[in-house]
């Protein structure tokens, strides 16, 4: 009976320690995980290419103050060519600067020193003294008249003057005296100007967005 109950005991010890054994194999074993690669959604990044800023087209704008007739106020050269350079910077393409006092041997020489710059030179003309005729008092009317020089060549691509005329105040009335001729009308100057300078931009295919006049 005893030998029984010892061999009843060492079995069951045994079926123990066999149990334990597989349960350390199954679960120190090698375990394979899957690991799930997420596919990319948004593919490949394309690079949207900026539009090319519109190449500007560059002026150098200068006026002649040494006509045969010296008539004309000094101050009507400088509102000129201010109004003219003011105007041509509205269009958003253009870029002027001013070259001054400028006759047209000088515009010429500046032209064909310039890469790139195109040169504008003003003239200022009385109607009266290119027809002949004599200036009297409050009767003398003038034009703005240009030329457009290509740059390197000096070659005028354009020319052309204004149709409005700029003329002395006071023709009715009494004018104020002036110790360099007549007094003229400042609207008349600022909208010869700004007519010059919008036949400039039209010799090259540009507009002013906002044409309408600031007066």
């Amino acid at each position: 009976m005893m030998k029984f109950f010892l061999a009843v005991v060492i079995l069951f010890a045994l079926t123990s320690v066999m149990e334990a054994q597989s349960g350390r194999r199954s679960t120190g074993g090698s375990t394979t995980s899957t690991t799930t690669t997420t596919p990319s959604v948004a593919g490949p990044k394309t690079t949207e290419k900026k539009p090319a800023a519109a190449p500007k087209l560059q002026l150098l704008v200068g006026i002649d103050r040494e006509e045969v007739f010296n008539n004309v106020p000094y101050y009507i050269y400088d509102t000129v060519l201010d109004n003219v350079i003011r105007r041509l910077g509205d269009a958003e393409i253009v870029f002027a600067n001013s070259g001054g006092k400028m006759t047209r041997a000088d515009a010429s020489k500046a032209a064909k020193q310039e890469k790139a710059r195109w040169v504008v030179n003003l003239e200022i003309r009385s109607i009266y003294s290119d027809s002949g005729r004599q200036v009297k008092n409050n009767q003398d009317e003038l034009i703005i008249s240009y030329a457009v020089m290509e740059p390197e060549t000096a070659k005028i691509k354009h020319s052309g003057m204004s149709r409005q005329h700029i003329y002395q105040n006071g023709r009715g009335g009494i004018s104020l005296p002036s110790k360099n001729g007549g007094v003229y009308s400042e609207y008349s100057i600022k909208q010869a100007a700004i007519e010059v300078a919008d036949r400039i931009l039209s010799d090259f295919d540009i507009s002013v967005r906002n044409s309408s006049s600031p007066f």
